[in-house]
């Protein structure tokens, strides 16, 4: 049986939040340590400061390069997790860098979560979303993105990430772990706005920004 977060037997929950705490908070701290060693170099193609808040959108692999760049925003973030109970660990080093975690990625529990997420949208807060996730196939656009953005009425931005020196995981994303003192490269690409006129096309535009100059695995 796959536990979730909510229903880990009370037997094995004391152990399983220790150690899902001893994995969190050593994740936030390599995040730090990697934003205080790494150089980033971030590059805007537009004044996002027009407004107070976005939907960052990059593909499932530069997940790890974001926080390490962002280890802790200025704005208000709060993200869709899966609830699975494996993911606490990712949930504490989340909720360390001040993001609120809305539990929920698929089926019903993931519409009710992207229902809570698009009204924090329209309330001010930002947010985070991979649309190839969270099992691919990789760098393949699913709408689930463009339905929050519309619904929200919140800008879209394309995000692209390098790390000239990284490790890249044997994961179905290959995710890419920067190494220390490396050179992060963050491209803030033009906002895309859906609506309903433009959906699918925005949606292929929005795909072409996050891939663009980007080569594979």
């Amino acid at each position: 049986m796959a536990y979730r977060v909510d229903n880990v037997p009370k037997f094995w929950r004391p152990i399983w939040l220790a150690y899902s705490w001893v994995l969190g908070l050593g994740a936030w701290l390599l995040l730090k340590l990697l934003n205080a060693t790494c150089r980033l170099e971030i590059e805007s193609r537009s004044d996002l400061e027009d407004r107070e808040n976005f939907i960052y959108s990059m593909w499932h692999e530069f997940w790890f390069l974001w926080c390490v760049a962002f280890v802790r925003s200025h704005r208000r973030h709060a993200w869709m997790q899966h609830p699975a109970s494996y993911m606490k660990p990712v949930h504490i080093a989340l909720q360390l860098m001040g993001v609120r975690v809305l539990l929920g990625s698929e089926g019903e529990e993931g519409r009710q979560a992207a229902a809570t997420l698009a009204r924090l949208l329209r309330e001010g807060w930002s947010t985070v979303i991979s649309p190839d996730g969270p099992s691919g196939p990789p760098r393949i656009l699913k709408k689930g993105v463009l339905h929050i953005a519309l619904e929200s009425q919140v800008p879209v931005v394309p995000v692209r990430l390098r790390a000239e020196r990284a490790v890249r995981l044997r994961t179905w994303d290959r995710k890419a772990i920067p190494l220390p003192f490396t050179r992060i490269s963050v491209v803030l690409d033009e906002p895309v706005i859906i609506t309903k006129s433009s959906f699918d096309g925005a949606g292929e535009v929005l795909a072409k920004r996050m891939s663009a100059g980007l080569t594979t695995g």
